[in-house]
Formats: C-alpha cells, sequence, structure tokens
C-alpha cells in the first residue's frame, strides 16, 4: 500500500495545476480587459499608467497595447503548458483511480463532491 500512498500523494498536483491554470486565466482576463480599455480611452488619454511590479508607470497607448500584448502571449504560452501538464497529471489519476477501484473495489471513495 506504500506504493499507492507515493503515486496518490504526487498525482494529488492535479488540483494545483487547475489552481494555477484557473489563475493564469483571470490574468489573461484582465489584459484582454485593460487592452479593451485602452482601446476606448485612446483617443481621450495622452497616457496609460501600466503596472509593472509594484509600480506604475506613464505610457502612450502604443507603449502599453505592445506590453500588455506581450504578456497576453506568455501568459497564453504558459496556459498551453499548464493544460498539457495537466491533462498528463488526469491521465494518471484516471489509471491510479482504476487500479485502487481494482483492489479496494466499493470500500474507497475516490469521487469528487
Amino acid at each position: 500500500i506504500l506504493i499507492n500512498d507515493c503515486r496518490l500523494f504526487s498525482s494529488s498536483g492535479i488540483n494545483a495545476e487547475y489552481g494555477e491554470l484557473t489563475a493564469k486565466g483571470k490574468q489573461l482576463q484582465n489584459l484582454n480587459d485593460a487592452a479593451q480599455d485602452v482601446e476606448e480611452l485612446e483617443l481621450s488619454e495622452d497616457s496609460f499608467p501600466f503596472e509593472l511590479g509594484e509600480v506604475y508607470v506613464e505610457m502612450s497607448a502604443e507603449q502599453a497595447n505592445g506590453m500588455i500584448s506581450t504578456y497576453r502571449s506568455k501568459i497564453e504560452n504558459e496556459i498551453l503548458g499548464l493544460k498539457d501538464k495537466a491533462g498528463d497529471i488526469e491521465n494518471n489519476m484516471k489509471e491510479l483511480k482504476s487500479e485502487l477501484y481494482a483492489k479496494f473495489g466499493s470500500a474507497i471513495n475516490l469521487e469528487y463532491d
């Protein structure tokens, strides 16, 4: 049973991966919202505050859109990597789940609530 315990703990990372994937999705949505805001305000504003770490830097609309595009590409690539990794983990979880149900039957419940 020790081997199963180790595999369970190593496979429990799927929740962390989904949490990180959700967080990256929110970051991507924030960038899309920011790009839309810059586009809407471009004619009435000369510069836009852009958050870099813990400080804000004033940028032109063109510079802000460039930064948003760069960050968007980076996050989209990270999301693709996380989806691949989550898919691998999920496949391992399914395999482990079927092995554990075969071994323990109805004595265990591995379904999400």
